[in-house]
């Protein structure tokens, strides 16, 4: 009988519930307030953002979408978008902050996984993905479904998981343990194996995007560095 209670309640287990808690499956009110205003995430948005340089023509695909912050910023530029999250809680507030774009039609966000998406072939324009692909146990298969609802000569902008980072405040303990993280040469490959051209990774210092988005004077030093990852991938 206290078999079960044991394993439950194992270091093991619980940084598996910490950790799908708060990032990789978040729920709960804390992550509901952590991911409706994602301040620490700004300075990757912005990187996203400038990359894809979204117009109106765009129709955007965004794979792990959190709370939909990432989708507001990118709305403004008057493109449409889908998107997806494995939480239901996630999948809940990211349509409620972004409820006026949903009602018209705008905007559609879908509970799915990333290697199973729920999209007809080559629709979209342009994908992105930040903060999720440390936590994809099989990565090349979500890119190659990423690549599948691209259209031709689409564009895929993705926030690496980078190896700097495990043990810091980005990628603390519990959470190091259960993510992959990837190397520049290694994260190119994912995605040529997934069938993507010119795939190449860019190093963007954060700090000035950073203190653009208000993150506090004393918090700035985690944004200094040599420059996050993103990967930068095209469809032929």
């Amino acid at each position: 009988m206290v078999g079960p209670l044991l394993r439950a309640t194992a270091p093991a287990a619980f940084g598996d519930w910490l950790t799908d808690r708060l990032a990789r499956r978040p729920t709960g009110a804390q992550a509901r307030a952590v991911y409706r205003d994602p301040l620490y995430h700004y300075p990757n948005f912005r990187v996203i953002l400038a990359e894809l340089a979204l117009t109106s023509g765009d129709y955007l695909l965004e794979v792990g979408c959190g709370g939909g912050a990432f989708l507001k910023e990118a709305l403004r530029s008057g493109c449409r978008a889908r998107a997806v999250d494995h939480s239901p809680e996630m999948v809940r507030l990211a349509r409620e902050e972004n409820r006026e774009a949903v009602a018209r039609g705008r905007l559609e966000v879908l509970e799915a996984s990333a290697d199973r998406l729920p999209f007809p072939d080559a629709i979209f324009t342009c994908a992105a993905m930040t903060g999720v692909l440390g936590f994809l146990p099989n990565p090349v298969a979500a890119l190659a479904e990423i690549r599948r609802v691209l259209r031709p000569n689409a564009r895929l902008v993705i926030l690496g998981s980078d190896p700097e980072n495990r043990g810091t405040p980005a990628a603390p303990e519990p959470m190091a343990s259960r993510l992959r993280f990837y190397d520049s040469e290694r994260l190119e490959g994912l995605a040529r194996e997934a069938g993507f051209d010119n795939a190449r990774v860019v190093r963007r210092d954060l700090e000035a995007f950073a203190r653009e988005a208000g993150v506090p004077e004393e918090h700035l030093p985690l944004f200094a560095g040599p420059g996050a990852r993103f990967l930068i991938a095209h469809k032929g």
